[in-house]
């Protein structure tokens, strides 16, 4: 049976392609049209992604076919390419006549910070690009369903970015005290699959060390998510830490409470202000790696002490962290439930 909507994917090569391709094999309304990789044009997915072997019977392609992407109800692009590639890409796509009916969904950081010093201050090696970064939606799903269902062009937040804001949206900047402690721990497969002597298994096995203390870009993007009124009034450590594991993300934030709130209180926050989130998971206890590794869930746990407060939030970076969350994405542009192709459970033990 034919799929309603199509979708063609840039830079298929890397391991958000893979974990992207592989999700949606299974989808029972989008399809994988294309995987365009310049240095593998011919090969079969699985020369690549060797885990797709059997499950997928493409090859990567040299350009996108837009007139064949256009014959689906709907359709879209995503970009999952290095840092620096995705302004030029646009741009050439809308010179080959990119329709405003295809939509555009960028995995990179290219176009997340809205304001120009702060963008040239972090990304260094990437043009500004005024007009497409105006007509861009920040696309964390729980955040902006509406502009996400409207937009042409959507950058998905980073991984890091995504499991910290998640832990403090609910956080109004009435609740919190000034400062704000966000202890990120991440597993290796956020650094891409380009081959990095930091990264080497033995650089990373039996050890654990933090990165770009205080100058991360991923801290000036949750500051932007959380509100101008919440970046203005408030200060932010964030403390990004490689743990020896490939994927997955911890990340417990540290604050002091405006006022005495109890337990409960801040348990209902959270509980209705995600009521209608279906991959936030509340949990009693700290949340698992295990329990979201390969899922789109984030798992939240809160722990109040009088004026104390420590959240925890656990997401597997390339699933709700990029993958799965740019299909969540694509749920809410095509007009499906957002968890069309994401409801299922991690391994348990592995």
């Amino acid at each position: 049976m034919a799929k309603r909507f199509g979708v063609a994917i840039i830079g298929g090569s890397g391991y958000g392609a893979g974990e992207t391709i592989r999700l949606l094999t299974t989808h029972q309304d989008i399809e994988v049209r294309s995987v365009v990789s310049r240095s593998h044009v011919g090969k079969p997915i699985a020369s690549v992604h060797s885990h797709l072997a059997g499950v997928s019977t493409l090859s990567f392609e040299e350009s996108v076919n837009l007139e064949a992407l256009c014959s689906y109800e709907k359709s879209a692009i995503i970009l999952a390419m290095p840092s620096g590639l995705a302004v030029p890409t646009i741009k050439d796509l809308q010179a080959k006549g990119l329709p405003r009916s295809v939509k555009i969904l960028d995995l990179s950081g290219d176009l997340r910070l809205r304001d120009r010093p702060t963008h040239e201050k972090f990304y260094q090696e990437v043009p500004f690009a005024q007009e497409i970064r105006d007509a861009c939606v920040y696309g964390l799903s729980e955040l902006a369903r509406e502009e996400i269902r409207l937009a042409q062009f959507i950058t998905n937040p980073g991984c890091l970015a995504t499991a910290a804001i998640l832990a403090l949206a609910p956080l109004t900047e009435d609740y919190l005290e000034k400062h704000v402690v966000v202890d990120a721990k991440t597993g290796t497969s956020g650094a891409g699959r380009e081959p990095q002597a930091s990264m080497h298994h033995p650089s990373r096995s039996d050890d654990f060390t933090a990165y770009k203390v205080l100058q991360h870009r991923h801290e000036p993007e949750i500051l932007q998510a959380l509100g101008a009124n919440f970046a203005h009034s408030h200060e932010m450590s964030f403390v990004p830490h490689l743990i020896p594991v490939s994927r997955g993300i911890f990340v417990t934030a540290y604050a002091t409470l405006a006022k005495p709130f109890s337990q409960a209180d801040i348990t209902a926050r959270f509980t209705e202000f995600y009521r209608e989130s279906y991959c936030i998971r509340m949990r009693n206890g700290a949340p698992r790696l295990v329990d979201v590794v390969g899922t789109n869930f984030c798992d939240i746990s809160v722990h109040v002490r009088e004026r104390q407060l420590v959240v925890m939030s656990a997401i597997d970076n390339l699933g709700k962290g990029m993958a799965s969350q740019a299909i969540q994405n694509l749920n809410i542009l095509f007009g499906l439930p957002e968890s069309a192709g994401l409801l299922f459970a991690a391994l348990g033990p592995v």
